[in-house]
């Protein structure tokens, strides 16, 4: 049954076995193949990133290596959109709603306003570390970070920031974990399920900051705050644009000036709009910690599955992956979207 306080779910979501498993392998197997083919395309295009950021010893060539992730999203991204579209077109999940793609229940103004608050709000922890690393250094950065601190801020080191940061990659990672992702998984699971299922990934994923260095350490935390508080607030208003817009904030730098700027305006958005802020809060703890939360596990079972197959017989994992991919487009057969509207 749906609940009052979701705009981002089916109305007609039921929690059966199958079902969950055969979602839960899906936007794994899509997620993943997304991902190889970004890995595979880093090595057809030069300048590299580390290339780019001057790395190697060269000089930086940042509008270079705009170019070259251009090209590695366009791939990365093609391979998911074509495969959700392929998923989507034989289960029945087709309408701009179901993927988050409309307004929501919101105007073009409470967009803007819902962006806003997450960006300086949720992205706050990641500000301040920022904010941190550039006036009071607690930990190390990485090569990124000690790279792009030494460039002159000029068009070339804003228009890579653009692709690879703060413009195109909010876009491009909100369609594909809050629109694609957590929409499919709110067909099979419970709605604290399915933030708890893609957003933990999600967070995972940014392996760059991978380490027990302190600074790393808090950067971590910050990115896994942003993943379920944007899945959250999806769930909440119906559209991605608000997490979009909030991710952008997020991933924008933060020196020492920027990023006081930034933390100054999350106090005020707290101080003035502490009880609304409050209230959200409170429906988030009231919608995540619930025993159905725990059916996110249920749907990794088969993830978990196939991982160690393809781990204890690593010889054949291309064709382990292959089957998993064939059975879930039959599952798709049997099972159609909970999206999908029924005729009059």
């Amino acid at each position: 049954m749906t609940s009052p306080h979701i705009a981002f779910e089916p109305a007609n979501r039921t929690f059966r076995i199958v079902p969950a498993f055969a979602g839960g392998l899906e936007v794994v197997l899509l997620i993943g193949a997304s991902t190889g083919a970004a890995i595979m395309a880093q090595s057809l295009f030069t300048p590299s990133l580390g290339e780019a950021l001057g790395l190697a010893g060269n000089e930086q060539n940042l509008l270079g290596g705009a170019w070259t992730m251009l090209r590695i999203f366009a791939i990365q991204y093609g391979v998911l959109i074509g495969l959700a579209a392929l998923f989507g077109l034989l289960r029945g999940r087709r309408s701009l709603k179901s993927h988050a793609l409309g307004k929501g229940n919101l105007s073009t103004l409470g967009i803007l306003k819902w962006g806003a608050a997450l960006g300086l709000i949720a992205g706050a922890p990641a500000t301040l570390v920022l904010f941190l690393q550039d006036v009071a250094p607690f930990g190390q950065d990485t090569p990124v970070w000690a790279a792009l601190r030494e460039a002159p801020w000029d068009m070339r080191f804003w228009t890579f920031l653009f692709v690879g940061s703060f413009g195109l990659v909010p876009l491009l990672e909100e369609v594909t974990w809050r629109g694609y992702a957590l929409g499919r998984m709110t067909e099979v699971i419970a709605p604290g399920a399915a933030i708890l299922f893609t957003s933990v990934p999600f967070a995972l994923l940014h392996v760059q900051y991978a380490s027990t260095d302190p600074a790393m350490i808090a950067t971590s935390i910050s990115v896994m705050i942003v993943s379920l508080t944007l899945a959250f607030a999806t769930l909440r208003t119906g559209t991605i644009w608000p997490a979009v817009i909030g991710h952008a904030i997020t991933n924008f730098p933060a020196d020492s000036w920027l990023g006081a700027v930034q933390l100054g305006l999350a106090v005020l958005v707290l101080i003035v709009f502490i009880r609304p802020i409050a209230s959200e809060v409170g429906k988030w703890l009231a919608l995540f910690f619930r025993w159905t939360t725990l059916q996110a596990f249920v749907a990794l079972v088969p993830v978990i599955a196939l991982a160690v197959l393809a781990m204890t017989f690593q010889a054949n994992a291309m064709w382990i992956g292959l089957a998993a991919f064939v059975v879930t487009l039959g599952l798709g057969l049997i099972y159609r979207s909970a999206w999908r509207h029924k005729p009059a």
